[in-house]
């Protein structure tokens, strides 16, 4: 804020309440221009992108639905379908009965447990009746798998051996704190695809998956989701304060908060389950002296490969 008030005719200077409360209106400008460039671009942008991408795709996909319409009974199967989206709608609609529990994953999963056999009947009609449809998918299926192969001559090393050479150019001590920090970071990768097996282990076995160690699971891609939010830089929050990270208390508990800065209907034991999960979760290892050590050289090996 005190940034953006020294680019205005405006005295940057301020207390901490008036901080706060300039904060507060900034939060809430960026998100109503939020809201109203998302329904600019999805509603009222000319020309219309979001009903051209509509019908281009419908385009591309219409020889594939015609061959569908030809194979599947589509009565049946848009009536399944109509069941299993009321049956959703059911289970994520809020109740207004109080000490109600939200739907959970596990949930969730039940319920896809027991549309599984509509799903089940509408592939098999597909494979059945629909060759042509068979096909394509086979065709899909071997182009995609091939675009993982390694080509078996290339002009420049592979990049696993081209890292490794520049490796072996950095002095003793820079490779000690490498390999230290490599080591450690293999670790965390190691426990953390463990606990989100065990997590999404427990869901399909419709257990408790409070005994995992992590929340970013299953799927434990969103660890490193939340490990660009936990280091994106935050506006201080205080005049001429310091920079603040997602990772920061204060915009934790920010973040907990509501619009008008109290905590929802029940954030506070929600707040604290997520306190304790924090705790629990893996935290991720220190890779600044790899990073610094490598980046250059592989945006290099990357830009050869163009």
């Amino acid at each position: 804020m005190y940034a953006i008030l020294s680019l205005s005719s405006t005295s940057p200077e301020m207390s901490d309440a008036q901080h706060a409360k300039s904060m507060e209106y900034l939060s809430l400008q960026l998100a109503l221009r939020d809201r109203r460039e998302i329904i600019r671009v999805v509603c009222h942008n000319n020309p219309d992108y979001l009903t051209e991408s509509i019908r281009q795709l419908v385009t591309a996909y219409e020889p594939m639905i015609r061959q569908i319409h030809n194979a599947v009974d589509l009565s049946a199967t848009v009536g399944d379908f109509q069941t299993f989206m009321d049956d959703m709608i059911k289970l994520s609609k809020p109740s207004d009965k109080p000490n109600t529990k939200p739907p959970t994953v596990e949930d969730f999963v039940n319920l896809l447990h027991r549309h599984m056999g509509c799903s089940h009947r509408f592939l098999h009609q597909v494979a059945k009746n629909g060759k042509e449809v068979m096909a394509w998918f086979n065709t899909y299926v071997h182009d995609a798998s091939a675009q993982f192969r390694t080509p078996s001559s290339t002009d420049s090393k592979p990049l696993p051996e081209a890292l490794a050479a520049h490796y072996k150019t950095l002095s003793a001590d820079q490779q000690s704190a490498i390999t230290t920090e490599l080591d450690a970071y293999a670790k965390y990768l190691s426990e953390l695809k463990s606990a989100s097996r065990a997590r999404i282990s427990d869901v399909i076995r419709n257990e408790s998956a409070s005994k995992s160690n992590t929340s970013y699971g299953p799927g434990s891609y969103l660890a490193k989701w939340q490990s660009l939010m936990d280091t994106t830089i935050i506006t201080p929050d205080k005049p001429r304060g310091k920079t603040r990270i997602g990772a920061s208390k204060s915009v934790k508990a920010a973040s907990k908060k509501d619009v008008d800065g109290s905590l929802p209907e029940g954030g506070e034991k929600k707040a604290q389950k997520e306190d304790v999960i924090e705790k629990e979760t893996l935290g991720v290892p220190e890779t600044g002296k790899t990073i610094e050590s490598f980046q250059s050289k592989f945006q290099d090996m990357l830009k050869e490969r163009k």
